[in-house]
């Protein structure tokens, strides 16, 4: 009799949560699943900004991953992987210890792009990030009444432009009416190149409204404990800088052998799959798509089916599906404030009605694994 084909899973983002998903409704014989990923539950980065402003908990911006492993009958294992032997077919992770497969998937998502010595912190990971803010604003409580509490968000992406409007919420919550300051920084000329003229209008104006300083135009050249200084002279000043700049990859994918882009993505086919290595799949921040897409946690999302279908697939030797990344894709973008703007198409809305139909998206995303968890739970009783 053969051995099971052995997946290993590395790292619990969107696309991983939807396969374990998958065969926890479905499993396959001849099959063993392993996920290794650092925590038992995993954030959602859709839910990050609303939990910033506090309109959310910590178990309500995230996934049982644990949970859904044994849902999905696979091994679990906490630790982070940190190099591959890929003609062996192993994964190294921290501390050591090994663990061999048969295929491997990553979706280890990305980090904000920044040199080494930049001072500030990275708002990705997700779960390291949150304890860091949530120290600085204990610290920032803790000073004398008269002391402004200075914060600068770097980036003015979708991240950037979202944190800025939760940090500001969080921060009149809860300072008492002790005076602040959050500015956005930004190497681009405006807000949210990516998007409509009018969503840009829309929201530079809110930011404005709200007291957020907008520093565009030019990009950070040195930072440290007093702030950020950018490439034409404009100081920043600041007691925390925030980095929501663009992604960069894991630096140990470049020691792998690994078919990487320029900026050390994993590039891969349109099934998802290692260009150079037919056992790794790859999704979510870390893959470098046939045509690029922004790292952007939509894409993941809509990918998870597709890579739970072909690892199964690749598993049987059987013919891969393909995977066509949406050429529009919806941006819903919360101003902390129970508005929202929805920008596709072109086409810019602002409403309440805006927020509650993201807040019901993301509530919706994150609880349908809820509900897996729970049932599978109250099965094995």
């Amino acid at each position: 009799m053969r051995d099971p084909v052995h997946i290993l899973l590395v790292g619990a983002g969107h696309a991983h949560v939807q396969v374990l998903e998958a065969f926890a409704k479905r499993l396959e014989p001849g099959i063993r699943l392993t996920l290794v990923t650092p925590a038992e539950r995993t954030p959602y980065s859709g839910m990050l900004p609303g939990y910033l402003a506090g309109f959310y908990s910590e178990r309500q911006m995230t996934i049982d991953a644990a949970g859904l492993a044994r849902a999905a009958g696979a091994g679990f294992r906490l630790g982070k992987v940190v190099g591959l032997d890929l003609a062996k077919r192993s994964a190294q992770l921290l501390g050591g210890a090994e663990l061999a497969y048969d295929l491997i998937s990553l979706d280890i998502g990305s980090q904000p792009r920044r040199a080494e010595t930049a001072a500030g912190i990275p708002v990705k990971p997700i779960d390291r990030f949150t304890e860091t803010v949530d120290t600085i604003l204990a610290d920032a409580r803790l000073r004398a009444r008269d002391a402004c509490v200075r914060l600068a968000v770097i980036g003015a992406g979708a991240a950037g432009v979202e944190l800025a409007f939760a940090l500001r919420r969080r921060l009149s919550d809860e300072l008492d009416g002790r005076p602040f300051t959050i500015s956005l920084v930004g190497a681009e000329p405006d807000i949210l190149m990516e998007r409509s003229t009018r969503t840009r209008r829309r929201l530079r104006k809110t930011l404005t409204n709200k007291g957020i300083a907008l520093f565009l135009g030019s990009e950070v050249v040195t930072s440290d404990e007093r702030g950020a200084t950018l490439a034409d002279g404009r100081h920043v000043a600041a007691d925390a800088l925030i980095w929501a700049t663009g992604s960069s990859a894991a630096s140990w994918l470049k020691t792998t052998g690994l078919t990487l882009d320029e900026a050390g993505f994993v590039r891969v086919d349109d099934h998802l799959r290692s260009l150079s290595h037919d056992s790794l799949f790859a999704a979510g921040d870390i893959a470098a798509l046939p045509e690029p897409r922004p790292k952007a946690g939509v894409f993941a999302v809509r990918e998870g089916p597709i890579l739970a279908a072909n690892l199964r697939r690749a598993a049987r030797g059987k013919r891969l599906k393909t995977y066509r990344p949406q050429a529009q894709w919806l941006t819903l973008l919360s101003t902390a404030d129970g508005r929202a703007v929805a920008d596709k198409w072109g086409i810019s809305l602002e409403g309440r009605w805006v927020f509650r139909w993201k807040d019901w998206n993301d509530r919706r995303f994150v609880q349908r694994f809820e509900t897996l968890v729970e049932a599978s739970s109250a099965a094995r009783r």
